[in-house]
């Protein structure tokens, strides 16, 4: 087996590590460390990314179920990955108000 697919899985195993840290766990540590919100500078993820490599590597990897399970978890927590845009969408448009929507004129 090329050791390309397995690396490929791992990077991307990594990245959606870090997306999930950077959307959920960064913030609440840094402020359990004594840091204040107004100090807080937000950082974005790589989308898209961590989803495509472990897709990748699980091509190869998947005859190993608890490899297609740890695919699986990890697509599922990396925020930068298509269905996390897409549920952030659909959510956005349904807890929209009348006064987000803009009206046209006639």
């Amino acid at each position: 087996m090329s050791i390309f697919l397995p690396a490929l899985f791992w990077l991307g195993a990594f990245i959606c590590v870090l997306n999930f840290y950077l959307s959920f766990l960064r913030y609440p540590i840094f402020l359990w460390r004594g840091g204040r919100k107004s100090e807080y500078k937000w950082t974005s993820g790589a989308p898209y990314i961590g989803t495509l490599f472990v897709l990748g590597g699980m091509s190869s990897l998947h005859e190993t179920r608890w490899i297609l399970i740890a695919g699986l978890i990890l697509i599922l927590i990396d925020t930068g990955g298509p269905h996390w845009f897409l549920g952030s969408m659909l959510y956005q448009w349904i807890t929209r108000t009348d006064e987000n929507v803009q009206r046209k004129t006639p």
